[in-house]
């Protein structure tokens, strides 16, 4: 019998913003350990969101195959059944931490009490539900969405998230580098990652790269490349082990934040204020609106000043 709140939390993508919602899901838990916390979510995101100890339901949303068969009474079908058993759960409150038409969509399908969003980023979403309005300048996007769950009532921010339970015995010379980028703009140039495995390599550390099926890894001594190999589960995994994480503005640098994982960031057009990894121990280099204006001199000092830290 559930006793708590039953509360809708809708954010459909992407990993690293699946991520940094996170720390949402673990506030309403902090306050209410015995809500009925549900997750909407694209099911590629999914294995960010612990299902034990977090959420008491994950509701996964098979947007990429219902993409490939949009026109399908099938696709229709599926996608009525999954709003109408949201909305049977008979929700008090619930937020959508996304914004877009088709998160929008399924919070006001599924019908809360009372219901909020972070954002409308088209004019049909703004008519759906109510939109707390914009957001501060420079205000990271954890404590934006922070903010969108006071409306509902007195939550606190906790000091790390929930994040699904893997395999994480530390391996003191691990280090991970994630060569992928979900968006063109954001990545660091391939041949630099290759300078920069090589010297820490050098330096006796072993390294293990990230990515995803679209992404291109290198051969090279030392290092093991897992580009396009590993479910997301195992990403995790490997991300937790790390002595140090490098990456550009991609989701394995909020995974290693959420993580514990120092790491050390590339940014280029986007704002690290407001989508930077959310930790102390995460640094950020940025020259600009390029990725390709951090030197590889500049990634390799902050990663030498990371194991300093993590070694004092």
């Amino acid at each position: 019998m559930v006793m708590g709140p039953r509360i809708l939390l809708v954010r459909f993508s992407a990993i690293g913003d699946c991520v940094m919602a996170a720390w949402t899901a673990t506030s309403i838990k902090e306050r209410h350990p015995d809500a009925f916390l549900v997750w909407a979510v694209e099911g590629r995101c999914a294995p960010v969101i612990d299902r034990h100890r977090l959420v008491s339901q994950r509701v996964e949303f098979p947007r990429d195959r219902w993409r490939l068969k949009k026109w399908s009474p099938a696709t229709w079908r599926e996608q009525v059944l999954k709003h109408t058993r949201l909305r049977r759960i008979g929700f008090d409150f619930g937020i959508d931490l996304q914004g877009h038409s088709k998160t929008a969509i399924c919070l006001r399908v599924a019908a809360p009490k009372r219901r909020m969003a972070a954002a409308a980023t088209d004019s049909f979403a703004a008519k759906l539900n109510p939109v707390l309005g914009d957001r501060p300048a420079g205000m990271h996007q954890v404590e934006w969405f922070q903010r969108v769950l006071q409306t509902m009532g007195d939550f606190s921010l906790p000091k790390s998230p929930v994040m699904p339970e893997v395999p994480s015995e530390p391996n003191p010379k691990l280090v991970s580098i994630s060569v992928s980028a979900g968006q063109e703009f954001k990545a660091y140039p391939l041949e630099r990652w290759q300078d920069i495995a090589r010297q820490v390599v050098a330096a006796g550390y072993e390294v293990t790269l990230l990515g995803g099926r679209t992404d291109t890894g290198f051969e090279m001594p030392g290092v093991t490349n897992e580009v396009g190999k590993l479910r997301l589960k195992d990403t995790l995994s490997v991300v937790a082990r790390s002595v140090v994480h490098l990456a550009a503005d991609t989701g394995t640098g909020h995974m290693a934040a959420a993580l514990g994982t120092p790491v050390v960031s590339i940014f280029g057009p986007t704002d690290p204020a407001i989508f930077r990894p959310y930790a102390t121990n995460a640094v950020v280099l940025r020259n600009g609106e390029s990725t390709t204006s951090v030197s590889t001199e500049e990634v390799l000092s902050a990663f030498h000043g990371a194991t300093r830290a993590v070694a004092v």
